[in-house]
């Protein structure tokens, strides 16, 4: 990036970092995640570093935190309220140790053998600190800038855990963490529904704005609670040699002290401790960014001291972001196995949560236009588990006016491609490129193939591809008719992988009616609506002859499906692969196949990861002896099939009595 580029860059990051950080500190009113906003703040600060002489004196990094609100008088600290330093992987991590090192080795009072860590978890609630004096709370007051804050003692007193006295009678400021729980949120978000009001974002945006509230009956109501995690003093009558015995001050002066912490030498402890949280951060009713890593020992951190900015003792390791920001580089066109088109975003690389992101898919034009997003546009990516990045915002104020909007018929000229246009009965506008292109036949090749469809084991798009473009198949029962010759000819195949795709095809030749119907690529018709064909008609030949009403009259399916599934089988050409398919391979019904132990009206949610069995392939077993499978907990599911690190569910079938079956008890019970 030239100068020229970085100053305009840094101008419109500033005043956008701005407006949201007003947003969030001083409106408690925020439009976009934490995530989103440290991830332009990150941005923020690489182009400063790199181009250190266009640093402006206001920039928001030379600012540690927030704005005073109007409404409350200005309380200036005991004691400066620092902020962290982020590290935000393993990495980040070992460099962070490494300078605790060096500058311990640079001091020869201190010795590396005393180095040992305190990991306390990182609340996503409002900071307050509370000043004690004669044992009794004199003032409570938010962080502010760290140096002025706002007093909002009067509501702090009517939060219930904070005690309005201490047996200590020397003058104390000790600093935590109020928040509110997820249940309070999601109950005050329906009130304020019922009446038109804006709802609160999350827990942290609730906790903030019930603390600014001038009426001290609101606070009382809404049952905040804190966690306090530190303290200060100038008096020696307080005095500790490790912050874990400050800790046990803090508890034993009344104080909620959060249990949930680690105290050890090794950071590998550390990391698997951040791995353990990261999994189940969301199942707590308190909101959790990060883990705060803290030198126990006090000599030591007196001894680092602090930065300008940040405490050099102590660092923040943040989650896995959900949510970051990127730049839109271009949007490509993906072709589908039914020949549905479906624009791809590309993106510059970006991490969030734990993977590098380089594409999101945009599903349809329709989207585009709902987002307005152009070539060029600074977004927000978002991606919760495991699911396919999305982009959730365009960062509209961050345009240049370079930003370029998408042109479908144009890009498709580019890819010589024929489009035709379809409107479902939801009014959402599909375009489709004709069966007969090369790449359609190609992805649904691919799908025939796949772990839904043939599950043939060693061909995926890669292999059909080459086989495809060799000319050794073109159609669905052409695979069935590779020589090994042909295989073998192949750059990607030697002769063990040869003998392995070769053996892979002959034992896909037994399927059952569903799996058959979901690999012909029917379009709309997916494997949950192959399983109502089959449980309807158990009958190929019926499901062929079915005419459009035999269908809609199925539960589940829809005049749109059933008018695709006829047309299919209408289609002279197609039917012929089909005749073709079945002199090759049996198809079996799914009845035939369910063994003794019979799930027959019982339900299972699953949670957790599975060791024996794929998601996929467990929901197999299930279905195939008559059981249905949830996604939802409630009363009405049998079971919840929990797998390692069990999330939400696990706690919320606890909660109704929902019997809980671990994977192996499982096998043990309904498959042996």
């Amino acid at each position: 990036m030239s100068e020229g580029e970085a100053k305009k860059r840094i101008a419109i990051l500033v005043k956008e970092i701005k407006h949201h950080a007003d947003l969030y500190y001083k409106k408690d009113h925020p439009e976009i995640s934490d995530e989103a906003y440290d991830s332009l703040y990150k941005e923020l600060v690489s182009l400063e570093q790199a181009f250190p002489h266009l640093r402006k004196s206001d920039s928001p990094t030379a600012r540690v935190g927030g704005k005073i609100l109007e409404g409350f008088e200005k309380a200036t600290h005991r004691f400066p309220q620092w902020s962290f330093d982020n590290v935000f992987d393993w990495n980040d991590l070992q460099k962070w140790e490494e300078k605790i090192y060096r500058l311990i080795n640079k001091e020869p009072s201190l010795s590396k053998n005393d180095l040992e860590y305190i990991v306390e978890l990182k609340i996503d609630g409002l900071k307050v600190i509370l000043d004690y004096d004669n044992g009794v709370l004199t003032r409570g007051s938010t962080r502010g800038d760290g140096v002025v804050g706002e007093n909002i003692t009067e509501n702090l007193k009517m939060i219930s855990d904070i005690p309005l006295s201490i047996y200590n009678k020397n003058s104390v400021s000790v600093i935590g963490e109020a928040w509110i729980e997820k249940q309070q949120l999601e109950k005050i978000n329906k009130e304020r529904e019922k009446n038109n009001l804006n709802t609160y974002a999350n827990p942290r945006n609730l906790a903030a704005g019930t603390l600014r509230q001038l009426d001290t009956r609101v606070v009382k109501g809404r049952n905040l609670k804190t966690f306090i995690y530190d303290l200060d003093s100038t008096s020696e009558n307080i005095s500790f040699n490790y912050h874990h015995e400050e800790l046990n001050f803090l508890t034993r002066s009344g104080f909620s002290v959060n249990t949930e912490f680690l105290k050890t030498k090794k950071i590998k402890d550390i990391q698997s401790f951040y791995e353990k949280w990261t999994a189940i951060r969301h199942d707590q009713q308190y909101g959790v960014d990060g883990l705060v890593i803290k030198i126990n020992n006090i000599a030591i951190c007196k001894a680092l001291g602090h930065t300008a900015k940040a405490p050099r003792f102590a660092v923040a390791y943040k989650f896995p972001a959900e949510q970051q920001t990127t730049q839109v580089l271009g949007i490509t066109l993906q072709t589908g196995r039914t020949g549905v088109i479906t624009p791809v975003a590309e993106l510059e690389p970006v991490h969030i949560d734990g993977s590098m992101v380089k594409r999101a898919t945009l599903h349809n034009m329709d989207e585009i236009e709902r987002l307005d997003l152009r070539i060029g546009d600074t977004v927000i990516i978002e991606k919760a588990g495991d699911i396919i990045p999305k982009i959730k915002k365009v960062m509209i104020n961050l345009r240049t006016g370079k930003e370029k909007k998408f042109n479908l018929k144009k890009q498709a000229q580019k890819n010589d491609l024929v489009l035709s246009k379809e409107v479902s009965l939801a009014g959402v506008t599909s375009w489709y490129v004709a069966n007969t292109s090369n790449e359609v036949r190609i992805q649904h090749l691919s799908y025939f193939v796949s772990k839904r469809a043939f599950n043939i084991e060693g061909m995926g798009e890669k292999q059909v591809r080459a086989l495809f473009q060799a000319g050794y198949i073109s159609s669905m029962s052409d695979i069935f008719k590779i020589s090994y010759d042909q295989v073998i000819s192949l750059p990607l195949f030697k002769e063990k992988a040869t003998h392995n795709l070769l053996n892979a095809i002959e034992d896909s030749k037994i399927i059952t009616l569903s799996t058959f119907i979901t690999s012909l690529g029917i379009r709309h018709v997916g494997e949950e609506v192959a399983e109502l064909y089959e449980n309807e008609f158990n009958d190929l030949e019926k499901i062929i002859n079915a005419s459009v009403d035999d269908l809609v009259a199925i539960h589940g399916v829809g005049n749109q499906i059933a008018e695709s599934t006829v047309d299919y089988f209408n289609n002279k050409k197609l039917l012929k692969e089909v005749r073709l398919l079945q002199d090759i391979v049996i198809i079996k019904s799914s009845d035939n196949g369910k063994l003794t132990h019979n799930l027959e009206g019982m339900s299972f949610v699953m949670t957790g990861s599975l060791e024996s069995y794929t998601r996929d392939e467990m929901k197999k077993q299930i279905k195939d002896r008559g059981g249905k499978v949830l996604t939802q907990i409630s009363t009405k599911v049998d079971y919840l099939l929990a797998g390692a690190k069990a999330g939400s569910k696990l706690k919320k079938a606890q909660d109704l009595n929902v019997s809980v079956i671990s994977e192996q008890e499982f096998i043990n019970t309904f498959l042996i």
